[in-house]
């Protein structure tokens, strides 16, 4: 598609969608202003998905591929995968697979949260995505668990039985940091409490705000919960490990136990 159609079909896209020239932001080779900078894939991945696609919408790669393409021929780059990842950790969109939504097909992908794209008309957020390096350091540092809800890779979910991913956040919302983040403000975080309505939340508290109540806990609570920061888990009682058997049983057998539960303890 060039300059003039995409000019003439702008009733299917809103502004956004479209380049200062008239061009479809995927479209473009150059940027804008440009006379050498070519236009990267990075740049079109984003603006694509948020006109074409938009928020709850479902593409796959070969859709994403065809739309980056030249004419008929499909965008077969090797790095276009990684550049969808980027999204992800760069430029704040929350895309889902199969492996967050049961009801995709393996090669589906839906578009849960817009973060960044050409047609905000706003600078592209700082590149703050973490080496390799960071990441192993990070994870290791909290004990391979998430430090919110205390949950470690490959567990389930008390409530849908789905497994966890870890994956990196920021104590304070990204999106509210003026800079790059600090090793001391990034955590390891599951990927359902890293999602993007915690930009909505204030930020976490500093220890000046916090010592002071934990001075007044009784000295057996204080024990706990050092143990519980040295060791970064929570201390695991004989209530939570049967706790751990007894969610796994079925549905029936769950209403029978806790009914055993009652008459033992007395309770009405």
């Amino acid at each position: 598609m060039g300059v003039a159609d995409d000019a003439g079909n702008r009733s299917q896209y809103g502004p956004e969608a479209y380049a200062p020239d008239g061009t479809l932001w995927w479209r473009l080779t150059v940027a804008p202003g440009k006379r050498k900078q070519a236009f990267g894939d990075e740049q079109k991945i984003p603006a694509f998905l948020a006109a074409h696609v938009g928020k709850g919408g479902v593409f796959t790669m070969r859709m994403l591929r065809a739309a980056l393409g030249e004419g008929a021929m499909p965008n077969d780059k090797e790095h276009l995968n990684r550049r969808l990842r980027t999204l992800r950790r760069r430029d704040g969109w929350t895309i889902a697979s199969q492996r967050d939504d049961g009801s995709l097909e393996h090669d589906e992908y839906r578009v849960v949260e817009i973060g960044w794209h050409p047609g905000t008309g706003r600078a592209r957020p700082i590149n703050d995505s973490p080496s390799d390096n960071t990441r192993r350091y990070v994870h290791e540092r909290d004990g391979r668990r998430c430090v919110i809800c205390g949950i470690a890779a490959g567990e389930e979910y008390d409530d849908d039985g789905k497994v966890a991913r870890l994956t990196l956040g920021h104590r304070v919302p990204g999106k509210r940091l003026t800079r790059t983040a600090t090793m001391d403000e990034l955590q390891t975080e599951c990927s359902r409490c890293n999602e993007s309505v915690r930009d909505e939340l204030v930020d976490p508290p500093t220890l000046p705000q916090v010592l002071p109540s934990i001075r007044l806990l009784p000295v057996a609570i204080k024990r706990e919960l050092f143990h519980r920061l040295r060791d970064n888990r929570r201390v695991r009682t004989r209530a939570d490990d049967a706790h751990e058997s007894a969610r796994r049983l079925s549905s029936s057998e769950r209403e029978q136990l806790i009914r055993e539960l009652q008459a033992m303890i007395g309770e009405r």
